[in-house]
């Protein structure tokens, strides 16, 4: 017998009952780089049993050495047995604690949440959705004070009522959809909200001055006008001679209540919307310096102001803002309605007197004549200003209009001076007649041959009876697009940095209605109206008729506001601890490093104490406090030691929490589902989310605390190289994936950031968590690399397959093993910004799933392009490229959502 620990074969005795039984323990242990476990035991229970056979064989004792018994019911060998297990049990735990002391192995959250601390990460808590508040406001005559009375003077015009305030924390709630529940948001800011601000339209029209138009089309309002093809308008400008016009085609607009009538067979477009081009009012202007009247405001809408301008003037004077306001949008009025064009319609046609009558009888003597031979009658008190009409025309007034019209030659338009309506005799015919005299000046003799007969009035047609008709403005076609916008009345009190919503219809996605959060960058006053300018342009075009802006518009995030007792403070207690009994504590996006911020606020004895990041350095009487989140969600208070922050005073229930509830993606309302009114403010009728909430996150994962954390190290919350600025924007509560890289700005380099939302949500420009990320990257970065942030572009990618099944397997079963693989590895959080994807990939995925033999890609191709007949072998995914004069946002090709294309190969 051998004593070597190190045979791999100790025979115990002749019999060979113990062959085959060697040293186990302990194992050599091997961990390769990049394990996502460590192995760690030295040995399972069967090893160690082995190992202590062993080891009984070769002891230095005869007893134990002759000790030849192996059952297992014996005493010595279940003694052996039970060691074993307590062997087994502790190496498991020790492998355990191993893997639970590196961030990469670590399993329980308790673990990655205490390994983070100690490079002083806090796993992200998760961060509140944001979303903007559309407030309607009471608009019922008298709801919200007394009416204007009717005919009020620009003096006597009672001030306009006062804005409404909407405080910070008005409470609205969702309404859920089928397996949702209703979430509560809470207004973060403070606004004021008008009447006037619950519907702002852009201006749709524009006065008919434009020649260019009225020259072949005009637009009357209403749609009755009578009118209908080939009758005969006049058009009148000032200082230019009347235009005889002939209707070629009429068209209603029963929506708009008006009316086209088009001259041409090729009418004109719409003109497009000029902006007036004003010159800058002056508030010390010396005309200005005078009591309100309608010079003053003339004056006033000759010139361009800025909002606060005119607010100021009219401070500055004392006039009534109410007055102002009412007699500008009159003025208005009446420069719209005083054109210097009209249009007439003639409601009759008439002949002259006699143009029916037979010629005077000639005779041979005695003899009649033959008609053909009779001779016409010469003419019997006509005049160059005088028309005898052929019958009692009533229409026919002082100072209408006529035309005169007669083949092969222009038509005459004449003004009528006086009228009169008597029976006549002449040519041989006796009838009514309706004589008009024309004014000094005119004569209607142009018309005919110099020597005027009878038969030159035959086939004279008079147009008479004028009706002038009523001009409508002019509808502004242009889309709403750009940063700018003219609105279509006077909106005093719209600021600077004011945001708004502004709602319509795409005019590339038409039936789509979108809404984009804007704020103001620009509010000036152009000839009555208020033009605005946005910090930046609009993402989209819109039907003009379409847009709908409200400006009553608050920041809300989710979450409800709660207050409870903490407890009583122990002045002899270090490191006093509570714990907020209504979790998840609520964080919001924040411009920090982290991205987040709590909503706590802890009181003790009234007086507010503050929360740090850690009580490490701070001095014995600071009032501060930290919080921990544990492992189920929930948030422990910690007060200092009296040496690093101040210890709670010693008093019964004094310590008191103020804080907010609710975290996380469920909080990502759909747009117009936040219309419950918790608390209702005095005078507000209604509220909306007309955008879809955004900007959530769930606490942070363990595989995400894996890369995260060590970020913090990586950046120490300053940003220098271009891998700083994608691993500080990956850090940030709220961003899933970020991707640096460099660009031109004109010859300048900076960075340009690609940036996606939790689950892959876009984050769009106007969002809280866009505008805290750039503000944060800008703090921590240098000042002069030009920095450019943008979100990401979703493509997705089809697939059809056909599969052969193994016969042992069911194909029901097999077939959406495949999609839920296909989408598992396809999926957002498995792939990465310009990852492309290749065939090989995906058929290796299809092929990993048992039950699959064989598989046919029958189509493989981006959505956004056509399929192709053959399959390519890999689908690129762009990435920005420097020196573009564009540059576009990185792109992840994820598998399309729609049902993939999947059959049976027989």
């Amino acid at each position: 017998m051998t004593s070597s620990l190190d045979s791999t074969l100790v025979p115990l005795n002749d019999c060979g009952c113990c062959a085959g039984i060697s040293i186990e323990t302990p194992l050599v242990l091997e961990n390769r780089p990049g394990a996502t476990a460590i192995a760690y035991r030295v040995g399972t229970h069967a090893q160690f049993k082995e190992t202590l056979l062993v080891r009984l064989s070769e002891s230095n004792q005869p007893a134990l050495r002759d000790f030849s018994v192996r059952y297992d019911d014996d005493f010595t060998i279940a003694l052996l047995d039970a060691w074993s297990t307590m062997a087994d049990v502790l190496s498991f735990y020790q492998e355990r604690l191993a893997n639970e002391a590196y961030l990469r192995t670590a399993t329980e959250r308790l673990s990655v949440l205490e390994l983070a601390r100690l490079i002083d990460y806090q796993l992200r808590p998760g961060v509140a959705a944001a979303a903007y508040l559309a407030f309607t406001l009471e608009d019922a005559p008298g709801a919200l004070g007394p009416a204007l009375a009717t005919g009020t003077t620009a003096q006597t015009a009672p001030e306009p009522l006062p804005p409404i305030a909407i405080g910070v924390g008005t409470k609205v709630q969702s309404i859920p959809g089928p397996g949702e529940k209703a979430q509560t948001f809470e207004t973060t800011e403070e606004i004021e909200a008008r009447v006037a601000w619950n519907k702002i339209r852009p201006r749709l029209t524009q006065p008919q001055s434009d020649a260019s138009f009225t020259d072949k089309s005009v637009i009357f309002q209403g749609t009755a006008t009578n009118l209908k093809t080939g009758d005969t308008l006049l058009v009148v400008r000032q200082g230019m001679d009347p235009v005889f016009k002939k209707l070629v085609s009429i068209t209603v607009y029963e929506d708009k209540k008006t009316t086209r009538v088009d001259f041409d067979n090729a009418p004109p477009l719409i003109p497009s919307y000029v902006q007036p081009q004003l010159d800058v009012g002056d508030i010390n202007d010396p005309l200005l310096d005078a009591p309100l009247d309608q010079d003053v405001v003339q004056r006033i809408l000759t010139s361009s102001w800025s909002d606060e301008d005119l607010e100021a003037l009219i401070g500055i004077h004392g006039w009534n803002a109410n007055a102002v306001a009412s007699n500008i949008a009159r003025q208005v009025a009446e420069n719209a309605a005083a054109l210097d064009t009209a249009v007439f319609a003639f409601r009759q046609r008439a002949s002259l007197f006699g143009f029916n009558a037979p010629k005077q009888p000639a005779y041979n003597g005695t003899t009649p004549k033959p008609p053909s031979a009779w001779d016409e009658w010469p003419l019997d008190g006509e005049a160059s200003n005088k028309l005898f009409l052929d019958n009692a025309y009533a229409g026919v007034v002082p100072a209408s209009f006529l035309t005169i019209e007669k083949p092969g030659q222009s038509p005459a338009i004449y003004q009528v001076g006086t009228v009169a309506i008597f029976p006549r005799t002449a040519y041989g015919i006796s009838g009514k007649t309706t004589l008009v005299i024309l004014p000094t000046g005119q004569t209607w003799f142009g018309l005919l041959p110099a020597a005027p007969k009878l038969d030159a009035l035959r086939d004279v047609t008079v147009h008479i009876q004028s009706e002038q008709l009523s001009l409508a403005e002019l509808p502004i076609e242009d889309l709403v697009a750009g940063d700018s916008l003219t609105l279509d009345d006077l909106y005093l009190g719209l600021k600077v940095g004011q945001r708004i919503i502004l709602t319509g219809e795409r005019s590339d996605l038409r039936g789509v209605i979108g809404s984009e959060a804007l704020v103001l960058k620009e509010v000036t006053i152009e000839a009555g109206f208020t033009v605005v300018i946005f910090e930046e342009s609009l993402l989209y075009s819109y039907i003009r008729s379409s847009v709908v802006i409200n400006a009553n518009v608050a920041l809300a995030t989710n979450g409800e506001t709660v207050q409870e007792v903490l407890g009583g403070g122990e002045g002899s207690q270090a490191y006093q601890r509570f714990t907020l009994r209504q979790p998840p504590l609520t964080y919001v996006s924040a411009a920090n490093a982290s991205g987040a911020e709590s909503t706590l606020e802890i009181r003790v004895n009234d007086v507010l104490w503050h929360e740090v990041p850690d009580l490490f350095g701070h001095g014995s009487d600071e009032r501060i406090f930290v919080t921990r989140l544990d492992d189920n969600a929930k948030t422990n208070v910690t007060f200092g030691d009296g040496q690093t922050g101040a210890r709670l005073p010693t008093g019964q229930e004094n310590v008191k929490a103020k804080y907010r509830r609710g975290i996380g993606l469920g909080g990502l309302v759909r747009a117009d589902q936040l219309t419950q009114l918790m608390t209702r403010p005095l005078g507000v009728k209604g509220v909306t989310n007309p955008i879809a909430a955004a900007g959530a996150a769930d606490r942070e994962r363990l595989d995400e605390a894996r890369s995260n954390a060590p970020l913090t190290v990586l950046t120490l919350g300053r940003v220098v190289s271009l891998d700083d600025y994608q691993d500080f924007a990956r850090a940030f509560s709220g961003i899933g994936k970020a991707l640096a890289t460099w660009t031109w700005f004109g010859e300048k380099r900076g960075v340009f950031v690609t940036v996606a939302g939790a689950e892959g949500a876009e984050i769009a420009t106007e969002s809280v968590l866009y505008q805290n990320l750039l503000q944060a990257m800008i703090a921590a970065g240098d000042p002069n690399v030009p920095l450019l942030v943008r979100s990401y572009q979703p493509h997705f990618f089809r697939l059809s397959l056909a599969l052969r099944i193994d016969p042992d397997y069911l194909p029901e079963k097999v077939f959406p093993a495949v999609e839920l693989a296909l989408r598992d590895n396809f999926s957002f959080a498995a792939r990465n910004f310009g990852q492309p994807v290749q065939l090989s990939e995906v058929v290796t995925v299809i092929q990993s799933v048992p039950g699959v033999v064989a598989v046919v890609v029958k189509q493989f191709y981006r959505a956004d392009h056509q399929p192709d007949p053959k399959p390519p072998p890999r689908l690129a995914a762009a990435v920005p490229q420097p020196g573009n004069k564009l540059v576009s946002p990185a792109e992840i090709l994820i598998l399309d959502p729609r049902p993939l294309g999947l059959e049976e190969l027989k």
